[in-house]
């Protein structure tokens, strides 16, 4: 009798009722698999810096978030809950935003304008609207390239907080490392380097493997985080794979079957990026792809001393620490000759000395209102001590240029959001039992941004920065317990 009257209430339910209940994860599918895609896109277009190409690299965030607003309208709940998760980080990176929105408002107090707005009234004989940002423009377009990140990273908090998702998002960005670094060697080997793909142009001279970004540094910005991933990703699944406590011969036929069969794909990959990441020949970027790993280790040793770790386990550590003595032993003699310039004197390091110099008068000069986001440009005619005749756009330091374009205080709460996300990674890779490696990777990640940002610009190339935010909303995802 139950069973018919429900049958009954199954017929006589509307038809649509089955794609209505669907809907919803299929917005939250396409959102997934667009967040996917933009991440695949963005590196290719010179990193996605340039105005046309990080516009479209926003409208395609701004796609992605429609179509996962479209699957969880009719669940506020839920999207309240990993709101206040991360409150606090939210909090604080709205109110820098904030500041950097007053930046552009010309009705901020006279004390807080630079004199050269005065300078140009006077100049022109017309009054000027006056603002704390020397370029307005620049301002409104780091605050929307800001607020893209903020976008990309929540999709990728939320949408990575079930495992497989996490699961499938890195191994997306492990395929798309590795194609983007054989894409570099085949373009190197060709002698092509990227904007010629775009622009009518010649390349001036031979330059380290950077295809397909602009400048070497962040290829080996990207190519380390897409390192780091395979390394995690590769040891972990082989932990599920090799038998290590029942002696050597089960250890050295479970490794064979591993490196032949379910490891093969992310052993290639794994030799591909750390070979590009040597050829790329960037002291910056292999020194914190070095802190990276050095990262991992000691996350894995803090982990490993919960539970016996054999010497089976560290005789593979130590086979994969050789491989890679070998290959930058194969590859590396252009990143020890770069190693080698400072101690020989080195045009380069002598211009960073120079934008530093600039870049810290300004914030001598305007240390809580700041110049406006994305104002070096125009500012450094103004500080330097000395001018080159180049376009000097970025300071080689993101810690100096955040801080003078957006003054201490904005830069200091900005940090601490990353700050307090990085905590919580930590916390997850110390509490949680499983799938602890997402926020070990995103530690991991964000310690190579972070040393890397002190010599150069590299979390200013959209696509390395969009690539961070994802690993690094993913790591913050699984940061807590599936049972919360």
């Amino acid at each position: 009798m139950a069973s018919s009257q429900k049958t009954s209430e199954a017929e006589s339910s509307p038809p649509c009722a089955v794609e209505q209940s669907s809907w919803p994860a299929l917005a939250e599918t396409i959102s997934f698999c667009l967040l996917i895609a933009t991440l695949a896109w963005a590196p290719f277009p010179l990193g996605s810096d340039r105005p046309w190409s990080w516009t479209l690299l926003t409208l395609l965030i701004v796609v992605s978030w429609l179509f996962w607003l479209a699957g969880v309208w009719q669940k506020p709940a839920s999207v309240g809950q990993s709101a206040r998760r991360i409150a606090g980080p939210l909090i604080l990176a709205s109110l820098a935003l904030l500041w950097g929105v007053m930046q552009c408002l010309p009705w901020m107090p006279n004390a807080w304008l630079h004199p050269v707005w005065g300078i140009a009234a006077d100049g022109l004989n017309k009054p000027r609207n006056a603002m704390i940002s020397l370029n307005g423009w620049s301002t409104v377009t780091e605050l929307m390239k800001l607020v893209t990140y903020m976008m990309a990273g929540w999709l990728a908090y939320v949408l990575c907080q079930r495992p497989e998702r996490a699961k499938r998002m890195l191994d997306a960005l492990i395929a798309i490392g590795a194609c983007y670094a054989t894409y570099a060697l085949v373009m190197a080997m060709l002698g092509i380097a990227q904007i010629q793909v775009f622009y009518t142009t010649t390349a001036s001279g031979s330059s380290p493997i950077a295809a397909p970004f602009m400048t070497h540094a962040s290829f080996a910005s990207f190519v380390g985080m897409i390192t780091l991933c395979t390394c995690v990703r590769l040891f972990a699944l082989g932990a599920e794979n090799i038998v290590s406590v029942r002696g050597p011969r089960q250890l050295f036929l479970t490794a064979l079957k591993f490196v032949f069969g379910r490891g093969t794909p992310l052993l290639v990959a794994g030799l591909v990026l750390f070979s590009m990441l040597v050829a790329a020949a960037s002291r910056g970027g292999f020194m914190a792809a070095l802190a990276g790993i050095m990262t991992l280790l000691i996350l894995a040793s803090v982990i490993g001393a919960r539970r016996a770790i054999n010497k089976w386990t560290v005789s593979g550590v130590v086979v994969a620490a050789l491989s890679a003595f070998l290959l930058f032993q194969v590859n590396g003699d252009t990143l020890v000759g770069r190693f080698h310039d400072p101690i020989n004197g080195d045009a380069t390091s002598d211009l960073r000395h120079v934008l530093w110099s600039a870049a810290t008068h300004m914030i001598t000069d305007a240390p809580l209102p700041g110049l406006g986001l994305g104002s070096f440009e125009n500012a450094y005619p103004l500080y330097a001590d000395h001018v080159y005749p180049f376009n000097m756009d970025k300071v080689h330091n993101d810690y100096l240029e955040l801080v003078a374009g957006w003054g201490i205080a904005a830069a200091l709460v900005w940090w601490s959001a990353l700050l307090w996300l990085g905590i919580q990674c930590g916390r997850g890779v110390i509490l949680r039992r499983r799938n602890r490696i997402y926020p070990l990777v995103a530690m991991a990640a964000t310690t190579l941004v972070a040393v890397h940002s002190v010599f150069d610009f590299t979390l200013q190339i959209p696509a390395v920065a969009l690539t961070y935010v994802t690993i690094l909303g993913m790591g913050v995802a699984q940061s807590f317990s599936t049972r919360a």
